[in-house]
């Protein structure tokens, strides 16, 4: 699985994979992927990250930004 520095082009994402599970702290752990084909018949997972968050709000808000296209 690759993370990259570089932006990311839309059109290359088939989907994304989402993780979402309560700690045992109380709070959320939230992970996204993207699978991506840049050459035809090759997908690659992206880890566009992992984070810590305190409500099921915060997770949404995390998952938002990180499948919402740019403008």
């Amino acid at each position: 699985m690759s993370k990259r520095n570089a932006a990311l082009d839309p059109n290359c994402i088939q989907f994304f994979s989402i993780d979402l599970f309560p700690t045992a702290d109380g709070r959320f752990a939230v992970g996204i992927v993207a699978t991506i084909c840049e050459r035809e018949g090759e997908l690659e997972g992206m880890d566009l990250g992992n984070h810590r968050v305190d409500s099921i709000d915060d997770a949404l808000t995390i998952i938002r930004s990180a499948v919402q296209p740019a403008h």
